[in-house]
């Protein structure tokens, strides 16, 4: 019998049973622990069909493993695609019962390919294309941020419409190609070539393609050089792009001399397009509070634009009560946006996560020596809203301490929830605070924190972990209710499936 047929047979008895019936807001389901020939965790793709049938696809270091199930975990199919050692995720799509996974494959130092991976639920079979072939600078990614022009990947809407942006490599000049495709077919609609400029240096920020195939672009020019003056006012103005078949339009923002935004996201509400950052009055990288612009689809002229202090409870959660109104006035730094989420209503979540580096000197014994170890820190998260109007509903911050990557969100029912592991018991300090860590010698918990319209929030312990049933949310993924994470072993694997009670 060989391995996959192995692997087949045995997850084909898989059955989930519910468990920890005192969490009120999931049904919680875990599957039997099972061998499994592939290491990963992270799941690439998770959605479900009308049918209520769920398919995952996660990738191991040579395949892609796509893995139907119904909701009781029954029926499950698996579908197993070779790929070649070199290819990174990207984006994906699923509708009409069809999941396609976009992969860049590295052929040489200079040259990459967009594959496109497409399984069918139905009947348990997969294609693949290529959809584009480019050369990029030695060495770098073709959707990465280790190249500093970076490249966009967006998906229209309604799902017709794929958009590509990639930089074109000249020696002089700044120069990107937007590529159009159908989704359905894969088959390229048009190209459109935009920014070429041998003066000014520019930086893709966000890209979004509409329901009939235009594309929007934001992104900055830099006045002088390539990088932000920390002692200086902004060095760089907003370019907002409008791209069609036919034309190209152009709108510029410029920034006062106390407005730093490091980035800005895109969304389309009605007919007009909203621009999102944080923003810094004398900082490069600092945070005071959210800038929101609205621009007019048609003739991309600003409609409105407005910047709101961050709420004084965002540092109550980060300082306690007693240091709130002394750190009012002050700003964040070292975080970094994570998640956007919009709902149906237009009500805009921002989700930061302070992120930094510290490095130790540790002695080599004996022998003399020593070398320098480096500590990651993911540390507080900062949590905002924003209603359709643009206003700054409430902001909220999670007081946390890791040193890996251990969060996710997502929304559902006009609630927001934070998915994350910590000690066992939560830690409430004397000044009000809500500490989420885990001490040497501590068990973990995996947690909900569930936050409601106005801000509020409630905490609720799905399980304690124990042993291999330590599950990482930061690797899981959402879909019509269901949130779906993998355990932390590399072989003896378990699902858990939280499923959200109306």
């Amino acid at each position: 019998m060989n391995k996959n047929l192995k692997f087949i047979i045995v997850l084909s008895l898989l059955s989930f049973s519910s468990m920890y019936s005192q969490n009120s807001h999931f049904d919680v389901k875990e599957s039997i622990k099972y061998m499994d020939q592939f290491k990963t965790t992270t799941i690439l793709s998770s959605h479900s069909n009308s049918d209520e049938l769920n398919v995952i696809a996660r990738k191991s270091k040579n395949n892609l493993v796509f893995e139907t199930f119904d909701k009781q975990a029954k029926g499950k199919k698996i579908k197993i695609i070779q790929l070649s050692k070199k290819e990174s995720f990207v984006g994906d799509i699923f509708h009409n019962n069809k999941l396609q996974i976009f992969m860049v494959e590295t052929l040489s130092k200079t040259k990459r390919i967009l594959n496109c991976y497409t399984y069918n639920i139905e009947d348990n079979t997969s294609t693949k294309i290529i959809l584009l072939e480019k050369n990029v600078k030695k060495k770098t990614a073709l959707f990465s941020g280790q190249n500093k022009r970076q490249t966009n990947f967006s998906i229209s809407p309604n799902k017709k419409y794929i958009a590509i942006a990639t930089d074109n490599i000249k020696k002089n000049s700044n120069s990107y190609d937007i590529h159009v495709y159908d989704a359905e077919k894969l088959t390229l609609i048009y190209t459109k070539n935009y920014f070429n400029n041998l003066d000014k240096y520019y930086i893709s920020s966000d890209m979004l393609v509409s329901n009939n195939a235009i594309i929007y672009s934001i992104g900055k020019e830099y006045k002088n050089g390539k990088r932000e003056r920390k002692k200086s006012k902004p060095n760089y103005s907003y370019v907002l792009n409008k791209i069609s078949k036919d034309d190209i339009k152009t709108s510029i923002i410029k920034l006062n001399e106390d407005e730093y935004i490091k980035s800005l996201t895109m969304s389309f509400y009605n007919d007009q397009i909203r621009l999102i950052g944080y923003y810094s009055r004398d900082k490069v990288f600092g945070i005071k509070g959210v800038s929101i612009f609205n621009f007019d689809k048609k003739n991309l002229s600003v409609t409105s634009k407005k910047k709101q202090k961050l709420p004084v409870k965002v540092f109550e959660d980060l300082y306690g009560y007693r240091n709130a109104k002394n750190k009012k006035d002050s700003e964040l730094t070292s975080f970094y946006l994570d998640h956007t989420l919009e709902d149906k209503d237009g009500n805009v979540y921002l989700i930061a996560e302070e992120f930094y580096t510290t490095q130790t000197y540790v002695s080599y014994g004996v022998n003399g020596g020593g070398g320098f170890v480096t500590t990651y820190h993911y540390d507080d998260l900062l949590i905002t809203k924003l209603n359709k109007n643009g206003n700054l509903v409430w902001g909220r911050s999670i007081y946390k301490r890791s040193n890996e990557a251990s969060y996710n969100v997502f929304l559902h029912n006009d609630q927001l929830h934070v998915l994350l592991n910590s000690g066992k018991n939560l830690l409430k300090k004397n000044d009000g605070r809500l500490k989420v860590s885990k001490g040497w010698f501590e068990s973990s918990s995996l947690y909900l924190f569930l936050y409601d319209n106005d801000g509020n929030v409630t905490h609720q312990k799905i399980q304690d972990n124990k042993g291999k049933t330590f599950y990482i949310p930061y690797r899981g993924s959402y879909s019509k209710g269901k949130f779906v994470m993998y355990n932390h072993s590399k072989k003896r694997k378990q699902i858990m499936m939280l499923t959200c009670i109306e």
